[in-house]
């Protein structure tokens, strides 16, 4: 970690500040190795390969969430879909495109903070630190072990942190970032709207924030066919198959439903991509179509949390918390506080 961050954490145990008492490894960034302490608790968070571990009495179910994550992260795992997203389309694009809707609420200031909330392999937030030199990007994770693997790939970058942490216990002071994102983790903790106000709370009054979270089956028809098979074929238990099996079993699925699959990746994908550009499906070849079915029904059927939420409710959310929904399209949710008297576009 940077020694200039410490100036935004905060005890997830009592909120109090945190000090840095240890530096037993470090370069010319960052700290490799050391110890933090909380001022009022006493607490100790060790640092360890340039990654602070700010997690406090983590809920068992929480704490599974992270490991399945982790594993599902893993350069190992990852290595099926090298060169893509997972999902089909590349990183650049689709945090170019969320970086461009929140400048369009708020333009940062140089030196402000910006926070990913769920960062999973950090690959996404590297590629927002390196869309915002002048902004100090962070990003935030319950598993650590692909925190790791992105400080050893991007430790270079002068404006990049990474921390482990819980979204429901934050370990930064509030109000601290000027914008941020948390795509497709908010509804994979045990209750979406406590963590999406947890998730608010770190970000100034002036913001803007983005999210994805799974849309209903009558709003998102691009989902209907991997919620069938986590809801009907697997009966809502695939979060019981042992991670290593995930893959085997997530093969087989995909290779039985692969006509329809297909037929559903190319309709859903064209859909969305006249309203989102990094969804480009007659770009993608046979293969990276296959994987990005396989890993879709890896993310849609493993987590042991999947709430899905109506537009509505998540607009409400925004508003409740103080924020002017700005846009809605295909999960993609865009708050902001900015003075804007225009209707949020919707799909």
């Amino acid at each position: 970690m940077r020694e200039i961050l410490v100036e935004h954490l905060a005890c997830p145990a009592c909120y109090g500040n945190i000090e840095i008492i240890e530096r037993s490894e470090e370069n010319a960034i960052r700290i490799l190795q050391g110890t933090l302490r909380c001022t009022v608790c006493d607490r100790r968070f060790p640092i360890k390969k340039g990654v602070p571990r700010l997690l406090v009495d983590v809920p068992e179910d929480v704490a599974e969430i992270g490991k399945r994550f982790s594993f599902q992260w893993l350069s190992r795992w990852r290595g099926l879909f090298e060169g893509k997203h997972c999902y089909g389309f590349k990183d650049d694009l689709l945090i170019g495109w969320v970086n461009e809707q929140l400048q369009k609420c708020r333009m940062p200031k140089n030196g402000e903070w910006m926070l990913d909330a769920g960062c999973g392999s950090g690959e996404k937030t590297a590629v927002l630190a390196k869309l915002c030199p002048e902004q100090n990007v962070v990003g935030m994770d319950l598993g650590v072990e692909p925190q790791e693997e992105a400080i050893a790939k991007f430790g270079q970058m002068p404006n990049l942190d990474y921390v482990q942490g819980n979204v429901l216990q934050p370990p930064f002071k509030s109000q601290q970032f000027a914008a941020g994102m948390s795509i497709g983790v908010l509804h994979h903790t045990p209750k979406t709207r406590e963590a999406f106000s947890s998730f608010r709370s770190l970000f100034k009054k002036d913001t803007a924030m983005m999210l994805w979270l799974y849309p209903t089956y009558s709003e998102g028809p691009e989902w209907r066919l991997p919620y069938f098979v986590r809801d009907f074929i697997l009966l809502g238990q695939g979060y019981r198959i042992p991670t290593r099996l995930l893959r085997f079993v997530s093969y087989i699925i995909v290779c039985t439903l692969y006509p329809i699959g297909q037929l559903a990746l190319k309709k859903s994908y064209r859909r969305m991509g006249k309203d989102l550009p990094f969804f480009q499906v007659d770009k993608m070849t046979l293969s990276e179509q296959f994987k990005a079915m396989v890993f879709w029904c890896v993310d849609t059927i493993h987590p042991r949390y999947q709430w899905r939420h109506s537009i509505k409710e998540v607009e409400n959310w925004f508003i409740e918390e103080g924020l002017k929904p700005a846009l809605h399209k295909h999960g993609f949710y865009l708050g902001c506080s900015a003075a804007d008297d225009s209707n949020p576009a919707s799909i």
